[in-house]
C-alpha cells in the first residue's frame, strides 16, 4: 500500500498520550492544545459548526473542554490534524478542501444519526465520518493527477470510484484510511469503521470492535451521495439490512424501517445547508 504515511504530529501525540488517563486535568489538556494556536482556533471554529450541532456557542478553549468534555475535543483535535499532515504543497488545494467540506458533511450526519438513534457513542461518530475520506488525500498526495481525475470523475459514485482504485493501485480510500488510523495507533474501533465504511466481504460489522460506530459510519456514508428525489428508487442506505440490524440492537432510539427514509432525508437537509468551515 501507500509507504510514505505521515508521522503523528507532537501535539496530537501528546494529547492522546495525556488523555489516556480518565482522571486528567482539563487544564493540562488545554495547555497542551494552545502550545498550538492555530489548532486551538479550528477546534472552536469546528465545534460551534453546524455540522457539529452545538446548541450553545463555545468562545474559548476552556469552555469547549468544559461543555464538550476531554474526549470529544481530543477527537476533534485528531481530525483537524489528519488533514493538517497533508498540507505539504504536494496535493491539490482545492480537492483538498473538497474533501474536507464533503467529510464535514458525512461527520455531520454520522453525528445527527447517531444522537437521534442514541447509540450512545461520544464523538467517536464525528472523528469517523471525519477521517472517512482521508485516504482520498492519502492517494492524492501519493499518485497527484492520476488519482486527482478519478477523484473528479468519479467521486460522487463511491461504488464506481472504490472499484476504480483497486484496478488502478490495488486499493481503495477506505482501505488507504484505515492503514493511517493504524499507522497513528487510533483505536481499534476507528481502524475497523473506516475499513468498513463500505458493505464488503472481509469482515462483518458484528466483528468490528464496536458494531453500531461501523454501522452508523456505513449508513451515513451511502447517504451522503444516495438520491433521495425519486420516490420510487430505494437509496443504498436503506438498503444495507447489515448495518440497520446492528443500529437497532444497539439503539435507544431505533428508527422503524418505514421511518428511516424521511429520517436520513431530514438529517441530509440539515446538513446541506450548513455553511462551510475553511480548513
Amino acid at each position: 500500500m501507500v509507504g510514505d504515511l505521515p508521522a503523528m504530529p507532537a501535539v496530537v501525540s501528546e494529547v492522546l498520550r495525556i488523555t489516556e488517563d480518565p482522571k486528567v486535568d482539563m487544564q493540562n489538556v488545554g495547555r497542551v492544545i494552545e502550545s498550538d494556536p492555530a489548532m486551538a482556533g479550528k477546534i472552536l471554529k469546528v465545534s460551534n459548526s453546524s455540522y457539529y450541532g452545538m446548541k450553545q456557542f463555545v468562545g474559548t478553549l476552556k469552555m469547549a473542554l468544559v461543555i464538550l468534555g476531554v474526549r470529544e475535543v481530543r477527537n476533534i483535535v485528531l481530525g483537524i490534524s489528519v488533514f493538517e499532515a497533508f498540507k505539504d504543497g504536494r496535493t491539490d488545494v482545492k480537492l483538498t478542501q473538497q474533501v474536507w467540506d464533503d467529510s464535514l458533511k458525512l461527520a455531520g450526519l454520522c453525528k445527527k444519526l447517531a444522537a437521534g438513534m442514541i447509540l450512545g457513542l461520544q464523538g467517536e461518530e464525528f472523528i469517523c465520518g471525519l477521517l472517512a475520506n482521508i485516504g482520498q488525500i492519502v492517494m492524492l498526495k501519493e499518485f497527484g493527477k492520476e488519482y486527482s481525475d478519478v477523484l473528479l470523475d468519479l467521486g460522487s459514485d463511491t461504488t464506481a470510484l472504490c472499484n476504480a482504485e483497486t484496478e488502478l493501485f490495488d486499493f481503495t480510500h477506505a482501505e488507504a484510511a484505515s492503514a493511517l488510523a493504524a499507522r497513528w495507533n487510533l483505536p481499534q474501533v476507528m481502524i475497523d469503521a473506516l475499513w468498513c465504511q463500505y458493505p464488503n466481504d472481509t469482515r462483518a460489522v458484528n466483528a468490528c470492535a464496536e458494531p453500531k460506530l461501523t454501522a452508523a459510519l456505513r449508513i451515513a456514508r451511502a447517504a451522503q451521495n444516495d438520491n433521495f428525489d425519486d420516490p420510487n428508487a430505494t437509496p443504498k442506505a436503506l438498503r444495507d439490512e447489515e448495518a440497520w440490524a446492528v443500529l437497532t440492537t444497539h439503539a435507544r432510539n431505533p428508527v422503524a424501517p418505514e421511518l428511516r427514509r424521511a429520517t436520513l432525508l431530514g438529517f441530509l437537509q440539515e446538513i446541506a445547508s450548513a455553511p462551510p468551515v475553511p480548513l
